[in-house]
């Protein structure tokens, strides 16, 4: 069948098309309205020497100070990952994770070490409370995991983590590009229904 067949075919059933296409589009629209609203979060989180480390030695000042900051950054990024860490904020905030698997654990959270001593955890939740609820619990879980370190230590591990308030917004729907991607999507399934249903009528 040549070129011309084909559009001749889909200029005949161009209603169907568009019929189809709007109902599909029609779908992708109600779903995306009918969809509860979603809020994401952004917590900042500070590394600081804890001043109430004494010691005689030149430990932590200046150069050393900043190298073992990063490097205490870099195993909090790592621990806002691990399902360990993400199953105690769950359950510190009483909040429902819908965990179904270990890859839903590390999908919670993206942190991201924006210097050696700032911290930028992301997450998404279902409404205001819940994100206040695990922003407390996150900062609970990883205060007490630095402070293990120093106790584990001795003291020679001594930092504090800090917090500014957590902002929180509610995430646009893209109500528009959905609909959009629906009606595409609707235009190539309602061609590819007409060439089925005559391949099959031949």
């Amino acid at each position: 069948m040549e070129l011309k067949e084909y559009i001749k075919i889909m200029k005949k059933e161009s209603k169907l098309i568009f019929v189809i296409a709007f109902i599909v589009t029609f779908s992708t629209l109600l779903f995306s309205i009918l969809q509860p609203n979603r809020y994401e979060t952004s917590l900042s989180l500070l590394i600081s020497k804890d001043k109430s480390q004494q010691t005689d030695e030149f430990k932590y000042d200046g150069y050393y100070s900043l190298e073992s900051s990063e490097k205490i950054a870099d195993s909090i990024v790592q621990w806002v990952k691990s399902p360990e860490l993400v199953n105690a904020v769950y359950i510190k905030a009483e909040v429902d994770g819908g965990f179904g698997n270990l890859k839903s654990y590390t999908k919670k959270f993206n942190a991201i070490k924006m210097s050696s001593q700032y911290i930028e955890v992301k997450f998404e939740t279902n409404n205001i409370e819940e994100a206040e609820k695990i922003s407390v619990a996150v900062i609970s879980e990883v205060s007490n995991k630095v402070a293990k370190l120093k106790n584990d230590s001795e003291g020679d591990i001594a930092f504090l983590i800090s917090n500014e308030k957590p902002i929180i917004i509610q995430k646009q729907k893209n109500i528009l590009l959905n609909s959009i991607i629906g009606f595409i999507s609707g235009m190539f399934l309602g061609m590819f229904y007409i060439f089925f249903r005559r391949y099959f009528s031949r």
